[in-house]
């Protein structure tokens, strides 16, 4: 999917695409993106805390934000679908960003199949079916 991530308290964005990822659970909206990511909008080490992680491997360390960002779904046009506010996620380890469960729904993402890359929006008609965006 096509996002753009807003910073509200810097007036900073950036544009990316990111994996839509079922697996990855979250009470909260959030998406996991880079260290290169979270400096082109501003953040710093002070902007984030330490939390421990559970993943299907086992537990682990990220940084996450302690303020929200804008998390904006983006169409083909660069239209703004809908939009949540969600933590910033730095893994340096990560290949690719990737948003987790709870940010999916709050962007009203409705996957077809994760295979093919098939997904609507909760607000398209019924004969609407998007395809994801190719990789960066």
């Amino acid at each position: 999917m096509r996002v753009r991530i807003v910073r509200e308290s810097s007036n900073k964005l950036k544009n990316l695409v990111v994996l839509v990822n079922g697996g990855a659970e979250s009470e909260e909206p959030v998406i996991a993106v880079s260290p290169e990511d979270a400096e082109d909008l501003d953040f710093s080490i002070d902007d984030f805390e330490l939390i421990e992680v559970e993943l299907a491997s086992g537990k682990t360390h990220n940084l996450i934000s302690k303020e929200k960002v804008k998390v904006e779904l983006l169409d083909e046009e660069d239209n703004v679908l809908s939009s949540t506010r969600a933590y910033l996620a730095v893994d340096e380890n990560l290949t690719e960003p990737l948003i987790t469960d709870a940010t999916i729904d709050e962007l009203g993402i409705q996957v077809i199949s994760f295979k093919k890359g098939l997904w609507k929006h909760f607000n398209d008609p019924p004969s609407i079916i998007r395809k994801s965006a190719p990789r960066r």
